[in-house]
């Protein structure tokens, strides 16, 4: 009660005494009367001029917390600003020794504490502390406000414990707590009681002595069963037995404890109102009994009601400071639910929960770290489903910003630390990217040093760090590594007993590690301690735990190794019987079989056993299924990228051990992978759901069935034996229904031999491959199996070398050639490419092949950088390739396949133009004046030119019949728009444009347009849509040559060829454009002889090889050679 009695002013006592009945009812709780007090309140402090010193300093008191209780109502940071100076001014008026001093302290520092928990400034936490400790210090031991003074002092030291961590405040506070509850009769006990039992609860989760667990409960019930049944501090105390209870679960897994808080948290949200500002809290804590529940029991009732309730407590806690909490909470539960029911669905909710709460986290906030943590782990398990790179990157940026948030003293500190790791290692495992392995094991090691010897998650570091080691030692073969990873793996073995769940991974760790130490000349009998960890580690597992796949994997291995060494037949069975059932679980276990079956090809090899063809063969389908269930195209194509030399050196080994036509089929199978993820950056199932409405949803079916594998093996490791039938069953049937759509028959499956040879129906086809191992080529006749050509005195240095020289002089065509250096040099390399590669070939080809006929060249590798239909002896009479045979190139025998089935499907497309047509060009003007005109659909011819010159289509109008009618796309009217019509519509193409070429990813490659580039995935796209199927491209476009960075160059014709287009002529590097126009200009009046009047793209391989000789003596060698034929 204020003091304005002593005013002698009526009118003003009024004011002060209404102002305090309506103060006192608005804490009776009718919030409604505090405006009103407010009022009353502002207006005695400036209507009564003769008030003392000490009626004013109450007045403002009595003001500022009628204030802080309307913020706390209401959130006005105005009010709370406001009660402020109201203490700060009131308090000056009290100085040291005046009565009423400590309790100006004590509201003052009430107000600090409350606007600390409000917006988390650290200052004002100690102020807190100094103020209330100050009131303490000058307040008598029967003061009347003594022990609610002890109380609020306890309460800021455990709210700057939780702040700051400092184990002295939380001490303090419990001696606080303990002083007031021996102090206070058995009537003012249970909020004391209920105090201490928090603070309890706080040193337990700080200490983890179970004796302090036991306390609070005791404390918290004796409050409780002091309270009478609609006493308002129940409430609170109920959520604090409730909150202990649920902590002994916990600890102790007694499913009594989990019920019994369930009971009180329920009687907590029974006594909440929506409008209680406890309402959400006690949804959120019913939730997590829930969830903890679910995880005991597993029935699927409890995490959806978790589920539920946590969207609750998000819906009623909007625009509240603890909304981002819930939505942490909902976030982490439906992550939870994906981890058990693998509907990505819930996974993404996860994700946009958890990104919502970051939001609502700002810089300082201390949730932000863990809110970034939960959002980086789901981003995490999303690429391990998904294998969107993004997520992986993303991942990694929110791990290491809430790194920097979390200091080394941070008790989450490792454990971000191991997360990051983690996803590191994973990145290493998809890119290969030694600096990141690196950081991987320095992230390890730091986290090594920040656990307690004796901290539980210190073991599942170690054998991180022993797997990232082996890692390493498996890239660099550094002894130090793989010795530091076995005496990681041993401590964290010794650290799990048996029985230990997780003790099964470290015996695989182990395991590996031994394995990777055994050499081909020690004693077999070493590879026994393998066997027992392995065996061990199988033991431990329950059917279905996702660990098998990898402990099979193993154990192949390991029986491999030992049939190599000792050749008993028994290894071998079991070593092939383990490796069946490391893919036993369908799409969850391509990874580790495919590891499996390259340490098999390493070891056949290192061996040189027959069994390797079938090592690869095993490795090339399994690499294919993992590049067809990997889903972004950044992945697939870096997958096939890295696997690129498999196929080579699976060309290789079957050569070897003398089965060319296997040797002809991987290969095949290897090009189509590898040249569909680089140029395409399609899978199988981009394919399928081409195909229309019914393979779009068997496609989405495929890839549901093995998301939901993945998912439910990415968070929890088991699944039944029955669940995996199941599946199984499902997704052979998808699998069968899909073989029965058109195009599809070999859907997983791959080509016979008697397949591909229908590559060969036109004229031989010459496969030439560089292998680590072996160089030969292979020539595939129309029947018989194919004819080996050993190339013994060429290795792919030697490839490399000569693909280095060439682009070294190639990059320098059209420049002047003084003293023709550069011409020497290109004789010689294309003299050693005849000699080494291409005569051999010849020889071979000579008594089946008649001169003149055409012959189709597939290199691969480096191989396919080098000009083998140039190669030739270039003095005097000496033969050269190009008098012997008309050559082509195609960059799979399946697209050269394609294009004539095409042909034969249809009906030949010929140029002869109906007299309805010719009446159109009737009248027109002369060439050069010719304006662009509209694209006429009915034409057959377009060229294409980014500029206004019309010399292109001069030339084209000189040598075509007057019959063909040219649709002109030129200058501005070049378009994007415009091409990719001009393309839909007619089948012959002239391209003149510049480029941007794109070697090691093609169909990125780039043609520059009046508005806008157009890329060659794109233009893919569109001859896809084509009313009419493409026939032939001629590129007249400038770009540079592939370079030698790359695995294999593919060139913008073979890229062309493989977009859509059956026959293509371009260059393989750049020339000069008068040098284009003068070879197509050749090439067109050849065709048009050929064809005799018409055009025909069968005939474009013979007319631009007579073309080439016709320019011969006014072009330079180095830029001749550069055009080739790609196609049928």
């Amino acid at each position: 009660m204020s003091e304005l009695s002593r005013s002698g002013d009526p009118m003003s006592q009024g004011i002060g005494q209404r102002a305090n009945e309506l103060y006192t009812k608005a804490l009776q709780e009718t919030p409604s009367d505090l405006d009103f007090a407010i009022a009353h309140y502002r207006k005695a402090l400036g209507g009564i001029s003769n008030l003392s010193s000490d009626a004013y300093s109450q007045l403002l008191g009595d003001l500022a917390n009628v204030l802080v209780m309307r913020f706390q109502q209401q959130g006005s940071r105005a009010d709370l600003a406001c009660a402020m100076e109201c203490h700060l001014a009131g308090l000056a008026l009290r100085p040291i020794g005046h009565p009423m001093r400590v309790i100006a302290l004590k509201d003052f520092a009430t107000a600090l504490l409350i606007r600390f928990k409000e917006d988390g400034t650290h200052n004002d936490v100690h102020l807190a502390i100094d103020n209330f400790g100050a009131a303490l210090a000058l307040c008598p031991f029967k003061h009347p406000v003594k022990w609610d003074l002890v109380m609020a002092y306890a309460s800021a030291l455990l709210s700057r414990f939780e702040l700051c961590g400092n184990a002295e405040d939380l001490e303090r506070a419990i001696e606080q707590y303990q002083m007031v509850v021996e102090s206070s009769p058995p009537h003012e006990r249970p909020a004391p009681l209920n105090n201490l039992a928090n603070a309890l609860q706080s040193r337990f989760q700080r200490f983890h002595q179970l004796n302090d667990l036991e306390l609070s409960i005791q404390h918290s019930c004796a409050a409780l069963h002091m309270l009478p049944t609609y006493h308002p501090d129940r409430l609170q105390t109920l959520r604090t037995l409730a909150g202990g209870l649920f902590e002994r679960f916990h600890q102790k897994g007694d499913a009594v404890d989990l019920e019994t808080a369930r009971r009180h948290y329920q009687a907590v949200l029974d006594l909440c109102s929506q409008e209680h500002p406890y309402h959400s809290l006690a949804l959120n804590n019913l939730a997590d009994v829930f969830l903890a529940r679910f995880k005991h029991q597993g029935d699927s009732v409890d995490i959806d009601l978790a589920v539920g309730h946590y969207r609750t407590a998000c819906i009623h806690s909007e625009g509240q400071p603890d909304q981002g909490m819930h939505l942490d909470h909902l976030g982490n539960a439906q992550f939870l639910r994906f981890g058990q029911c693998g509907d990505m669905a819930d996974l993404h909710h996860a994700i946009e929960n958890h990104a919502l709460a970051l939001e609502l986290h700002p810089l300082g906030h201390q949730r932000r770290p863990a809110t970034m943590e939960a959002l980086a782990i789901c981003l995490d398990v999303r690429f391990e489903t998904q294998g969107e790179p993004a997520d992986l990157r993303t991942a990694l940026n929110y791990y290491n910003d809430a790194l920097l948030l979390c200091l080394e003293d941070h008790p989450r500190r490792p454990v971000i630390l191991n997360k990051i790791a983690s996803v590191l290692e994973m990145y290493f495992r998809q890119y290969s990217d030694l600096n990141e392995l690196n950081r991987c094991i320095a992230y390890y090691r730091e986290a090594l040093e920040l656990y307690p010897a004796t901290h539980i998650d210190r073991p599942t570091t170690l054998n991180s760090l022993a797997c990232a080691l082996l890692s390493r030692f498996e890239l660099l073969g550094d002894e130090f590594d793989l010795d530091q990873a076995l005496l990681h793996c041993a401590i964290a073995l010794d650290a799990r007993p048996l029985g230990h769940p997780t003790r099964p991974a470290s015996l695989l760790t182990m395991a590996r590690i031994l394995r990777s130490r055994f050499l081909p000349w020690d004693d077999p009998k070493k590879l026994g301690i393998v066997f027992e960890h392995l065996r061990a580690a199988k033991d431990a597992c329950q059917p279905g735990y996702s660990l098998l796949l990898d402990i099979h994997a193993e154990l192949s291995m390991i029986h491999f190794l030992r049939y190599l060494a000792l050749q008993h037949s028994m290894d071998l069975k079991e070593a092939f019987d383990y490796h069946e059932l490391s893919i036993a679980f369908g799409s969850g276990g391509i990874w580790p079989a495919f590891r499996a079956s390259l340490y098999w090809v390493q070891s056949a090899e290192t061996f040189r056993h027959a069994s390797a063809v079938d090592a690869y063969r095993t490795a090339l389908r399994l690499l294919d299924r993992c590049v067809m269930v990997a889903k972004a195209p950044e992945l697939r194509q870096e997958l096939t990228k890295r696997h690129a030399e498999l196929m080579l050196d699976a060309f290789s080994a079957a050569i070897r051990h003398r089965q060319p036509d296997l040797a002809v089929e991987m290969l095949e199978q290897g090009r189509l992978l590898l040249w569909t993820q680089l140029a395409l950056h399609r899978s199988i199932l981009d394919d399928l759901r081409s195909s229309g409405e019914q393979g779009a949803r068997l496609a989405d079916d495929f890839e549901q069935l093995s998301q939901l594998e993945r998912g439910r093996r990415g968070k929890s490791g088991r699944e039944s034996p029955q669940h995996h039938r199941e599946l199984q069953k499902q997704r052979d049937t998808v699998i069968a229904q899909i073989r029965r759509l058109d195009g599809f028959s070999h859907f997983l499956m791959h080509s016979s031999y008697a397949d591909v040879q229908k590559a060969a129906h036109d004229g031989p086809v010459i496969v030439v491959n560089a292998s680590q191992y072996l160089c030969n080529a292979v020539i595939i006749f129309t029947t018989g199996q194919p004819t080996l050509v050993p190339l013994p005195k060429v290795t792919v240095t030697d490839v490399a070398r000569w693909a280095a020289l060439f682009d070294d002089i190639v990059q320098y065509s059209g420049d002047p050639d003084p003293g023709r250096t550069r011409e020497r040099r290109l004789i010689d390399l294309l003299t050693e490419l005849w000699d080494l590669v291409v005569s051999p070939v010849v020889d071979r080809l000579l008594p089946h092949t008649p001169k003149g006929s055409r012959i189709w060249w597939c290199p691969t590798g480096k191989f396919a950088a080098l000009p083998l239909h140039a190669a030739g002896l270039y003095q005097g009479i000496e033969p050269k390739l190009s008098q012997l045979y008309v050559s082509s190139y195609t960059p799979t025998l399946s697209s050269l396949i394609k294009s004539r089935r095409i042909k034969n499907s249809t009906t030949p497309r010929r140029s002869t133009i109906s007299p309805s047509l010719t009446n159109l060009l009737k009248g027109r003007k002369g060439k050069s004046s010719r304006p662009s005109t509209p694209i006429l659909p009915s034409s057959t011819f377009a060229t294409i030119c980014s500029s206004e010159s019309t010399d292109d289509i001069d030339m084209l109008r000189k040598v075509l019949p007057l019959t063909c009618i040219i649709t002109r796309v030129t200058g501005a009217n070049a378009t994007h728009e415009h091409v990719i019509r001009a393309i839909r519509e007619h089948p012959w193409i002239h391209f003149a444009l510049r480029s941007e070429p794109n070697f090691d990813l093609p169909f990125e490659s780039r043609f520059l347009l009046h508005d806008k580039p157009m890329s060659l995935l794109e233009m893919a796209r569109a001859l896809a849509e084509a009313e009419r199927l493409p026939e032939f491209a001629f590129l007249s476009v400038s770009h540079g040559s592939g370079g030698t960075d790359g695995h294999e160059t593919m060139h913008l014709p073979h890229a062309l060829h493989m977009a859509g287009f059956r026959s293509v002529v371009g260059t393989m590097w750049a020339v000069d454009e008068e040098v284009s126009r003068r070879v197509a200009s050749a090439f067109y009046h050849s065709l048009v002889v050929e064809s005799r009047g018409a055009v025909n793209c069968a005939n474009t391989a013979k007319a631009l090889s007579q073309a080439v000789k016709m320019v011969e003596e006014v072009i330079p060698l180095e830029q001749r050679i550069a055009f080739i034929h790609v196609g049928v």
